[in-house]
């Protein structure tokens, strides 16, 4: 059985043209590498292009998404299979997230706004809080876009808000390179 990332990434494409180029090179590299994706389901967006190509060369992807998101980020809810191989409906937005992180082994955090911070800070959270083990957590920096939220954790770090030893529960991935190593250490 295949090794399941989840992807977190915006709904939108974002201004930078470059951070949706990633983004499907993103989901090339998952799929290259053998991974199958669990997603917020959207078809729009960042998260939209990762499952598209992931989709194209070979991976498949479930999109667990809350009703009420349904008819806003489901484009063809007769189920196209453009972008989610397979999909799961949840009652809300806890739901979808606590089985998100139940059937991942893996995280990605790719460029969003503040749902995507939102599930990063989760996923880091429960880390911190052991109740997420065992699981990588990489952050998509290719184009320098989480460069701030990297200084606010150095930030939060030198205010002693945080430990350091909270580094550990997630890798800075700035290339092509250090994607495929953290894929490959999964």
């Amino acid at each position: 059985m295949k090794k399941k990332i989840c992807v977190f990434g915006g709904s939108k494409s974002g201004k930078n043209s470059e951070n949706l180029k990633s983004a499907k090179t993103v989901g090339q590299i998952i799929a290259e590498n053998n991974f199958d994706i669990i997603f917020g389901g959207g078809e729009n967006g960042i998260m939209g292009s990762v499952s598209e190509t992931a989709i194209k060369y070979g991976s498949k992807t479930t999109g667990i998404i809350p009703n009420f998101l349904v008819k806003k980020d489901i484009q063809d809810t007769k189920h196209s299979k453009k972008h989610n191989t397979s999909f799961i409906i949840t009652n809300n937005m806890h739901q979808r997230k606590q089985m998100m992180y139940e059937k991942s082994d893996a995280f990605l955090i790719l460029p969003g706004g503040v749902g995507t911070l939102d599930e990063c800070f989760e996923v880091l959270t429960w880390c911190q809080l052991s109740q997420i083990v065992k699981k990588k957590v990489g952050i998509i920096n290719f184009n320098n876009f989480w460069d701030p939220l990297i200084s606010l954790i150095n930030h939060l770090i030198e205010e002693e808000y945080m430990g350091e030893h909270n580094l550990n529960y997630f890798e800075e991935l700035k290339n092509i390179n250090s994607l495929k190593i953290f894929l490959k250490n999964i």
